[in-house]
């Protein structure tokens, strides 16, 4: 079993066995532990839960084949529950986090762990959390089935739960909503693709097991789309544990993935993200396959970078390459007052963002980029969940202003505006012409330079055309906006008869008024000449 287990850490220190820059910071973690006199390594426990394993039989294309665990998932095990306090002898990890690509078996390691717990001793409560009950009936399922081939006497399987109920045990399957949590008390929990729950929901379940001595949860997930969410926060909390930031032993993360400078066709990257891929599972040929398919689309790549990679990619809209994204230079402003400036307003209705992006033509040829944003205050925690969107953060950072109700304040926009034309040479403001008439009266009143943008294809493609090569010709500096980035990851390309493009929503709840105001405005400024669009 320690050798098992050593043999990885030395496979993957020498570089024998193909790993990833986070899996080799846990592999440093390790060495230190190992040497700390605070913690020990219960290796008897260890193998207690192997042998466990080795009574279990597999489900699916390999059902009824003894469960052998890899070294890897010795490694993982190891880390769980084998590190124990001297003073106490506690279990130190309270949290883990297997972050690996699909296919590499992480739903039936967790169910052949939630078996262990829940046979442990009395009293013991297991529950498998997924964001709907669906997706936690897989893991349950696999339960199942394991623990039915064993025909234990003490062990009720029914349809929704595993029971012991002479030891008072129980195993579930729960949505991710906060109502589910009320009165838990778990042993175990397992979060099943954690990196898409909603909310704040991964919080409460933090707390649910504050009543036991020893509660363990442990999270198992693909990378999620939205880096913001509070997955997202865990998982960077995890890379500053790992970096040696900050210190938490209650934090244990195996984040399997590609690294940055890898590129989803390097084949000899894929077992970064796959570390069962030596053992056969997935197999070469099927990854290959997958991905002479999905290469194909900029939706596929990043949806191959994340199932198949491990790696949070940004382009789930699909139009723009994400990995363009202009943010290595932050636009001075003040260094930029009293230049030639365009501006595009794609103006809301009620419960929806407005957005403003000024345009300034730079020296170089390049152009800056800066946006402004406002949102209803009105039910902004539920539009929270809908769009899966820190928008309060957003607005403590004064990322985006919040207005009271339910619809824009306009005054606040026309403020902006004004400022704006103050501080630069303002040529055009470029507005959906099927916005607030007042808006533009007032500001027309006020000597701001309106111009009606017609927002039919026919002449927003132009604008999405220069747009889109600016963005590829990496002629935009757009720097720290996290708005307009999330606009600019989850636009898709709406494109008519004619070859025009427009850029659409890829999901009912997602933005990309930023997007659209960015648009109008470098159309509005047009290139070269003084503006295209005056030109038509």
């Amino acid at each position: 079993m320690q050798s098992a287990v050593d043999g990885y850490v030395e496979s993957v220190e020498s570089g024998r066995t193909v790993a990833g820059r986070w899996i080799y910071a846990a592999m440093r973690r390790w060495r230190l532990d190992m040497q700390r006199t605070d913690i020990v390594m219960r290796w008897d426990e260890v193998g207690q839960i192997a042998e466990h394993f080795s009574r279990l039989t597999l489900v699916g294309d390999d059902s009824g084949r003894t469960f052998e665990l890899h070294p890897w998932q010795l490694w993982v095990i190891a880390n769980l529950w084998g590190w124990r306090y001297v003073e106490d002898g506690r279990r130190r990890t309270k949290l883990a986090i297997l972050q690996v690509a699909r296919g590499n078996g992480k739903t039936t390691l967790a169910a052949g762990l939630a078996l262990w717990d829940l046979l442990l001793g009395d009293g013991r409560r297991v529950h498998v959390v997924a964001n709907n009950e669906e997706q936690a009936a897989i893991c349950l399922d696999t339960a199942r089935t394991m623990i039915r081939r064993q025909a234990r006497p003490d062990v009720t399987v029914l349809w929704d739960r595993i029971e012991r109920k002479t030891e008072d045990c129980l195993m579930t399957g729960l949505p991710a909503l906060e109502r589910a949590l009320d009165g838990l008390n778990p042993s175990f929990w397992i979060a099943d693709e954690a990196a898409e729950f909603k909310g704040r929901f991964l919080t409460k379940l933090l707390t649910t097991g504050s009543k036991r001595k020893e509660s363990l949860g442990l999270i198992i997930t693909t990378p999620g789309a939205n880096p913001e969410n509070i997955y997202g926060e865990m998982v960077a909390n995890a890379e500053s544990i790992l970096r040696n930031e900050i210190e938490d032993d209650s934090v244990f993360a195996a984040l399997y993935g590609i690294d940055p400078a890898d590129t989803p066709d390097d084949e000899a990257a894929w077992p970064k993200a796959n570390p069962a891929m030596q053992h056969g599972q997935p197999d070469r040929v099927s990854l290959r396959r997958s991905w002479n398919t999905m290469k194909r689309s900029p939706l596929g790549r990043s949806e191959f970078l994340r199932y198949h990679c491990a790696r949070t990619d940004e382009n789930t809209g699909g139009w723009l390459d994400m990995q363009l994204w202009p943010g290595n230079e932050t636009p001075d402003l003040d260094q930029l007052r009293g230049k030639p400036a365009w501006i595009g307003l794609d103006l809301s209705k009620s419960l929806d963002m407005t957005a403003l992006m000024l345009a300034i033509p730079l020296e170089d040829g390049r152009v800056a980029l800066k946006g402004h944003y406002w949102w209803p205050a009105a039910e902004v925690a539920q539009r929270e969940l809908d769009y899966r969107m820190p928008v309060r953060t957003w607005a403590a950072e004064r990322r985006i202003t919040l207005t009271p109700g339910r619809e824009i304040d306009y005054e606040s926009v026309r403020a902006t505006l004004n400022r704006l034309r103050d501080e630069y040479d303002l040529r055009a403001v470029g507005y959906d012409s099927w916005g607030s008439k007042y808006l533009v009266e007032v500001c027309e009143a006020d000597g701001i330079p309106m111009t009606a943008y017609r927002m039919g294809i026919g002449t927003f493609g132009p604008g999405c055309q220069l747009f889109q090569n600016l963005w590829a010709g990496g002629k935009l500096v757009i720097g720290d906006d996290p708005i307009m980035r999330r606009a600019c990851s989850e636009a898709m390309a709406q494109q008519d008869r004619n070859g025009n493009i427009r850029p659409v929503k890829s999901r009912k709840n997602c933005i990309i008024d930023p997007l659209v105001s960015a648009v109008i405005a470098i159309h509005c400024w047009g290139g070269k000449r003084a503006s295209c669009y005056e030109s038509e």
